[in-house]
């Protein structure tokens, strides 16, 4: 079994895994309102194609586009894993997560932007797990992740918050 795919997702308790453009806005009833972590998948194993453009809100009159160069430099080969992350509440932050992908300049989440600039992102899946230490899991999974491609997933920008 392959570390961080479907599989491997589910063994640890993820479960969901439906499209981004099948999740309901402004935030997805089909998710729980508890704290957990989150995951952003791509289904497809074919190589990605960018964007040259981010389809996702300019936070603050930011523009979210990168270059295809920097997108390129931050794929991680052999993992559909794109993106971990963290939520007080499940439903609400991935109604943000949501929201910034259809363009919501209102929508609060920077962070995971890169998922926007690649083909067809209204085809990638999200899974989640409800988790009370949602910060402490978050960051123990971003560390197995380095540990294992050398690397954060393509659109995590930064890693967990380390634990006092």
């Amino acid at each position: 079994m392959a570390v961080f795919d479907l599989n491997d997702l589910r063994s640890r308790g993820f479960g969901g895994f439906l499209p981004v453009g099948r999740l309901a806005r402004p935030e997805p009833q089909e998710l729980p309102i508890g704290s957990g972590v989150y995951v952003v998948l791509r289904a497809r194993n074919d190589a990605p194609t960018f964007l040259k453009r981010n389809g996702g809100g300019w936070w603050k009159r930011q523009d979210p586009t990168v270059s295809l160069e920097r997108l390129e430099r931050e794929w991680v080969d052999g993992t559909p894993t794109l993106y971990i992350g963290k939520a007080m509440s499940l439903r609400e932050r991935i109604g943000e997560l949501l929201r910034f992908s259809d363009g919501d300049a209102k929508a609060r989440h920077w962070g995971g932007r890169l998922l926007w600039q690649i083909e067809a992102p209204r085809e990638l899946v999200l899974g989640w797990r409800e988790e009370p230490d949602y910060a402490g899991v978050e960051t123990d999974l971003l560390d197995e992740f380095i540990r294992e491609f050398g690397r954060l997933p393509f659109a995590n920008l930064k890693q967990g918050d380390r634990r006092r």
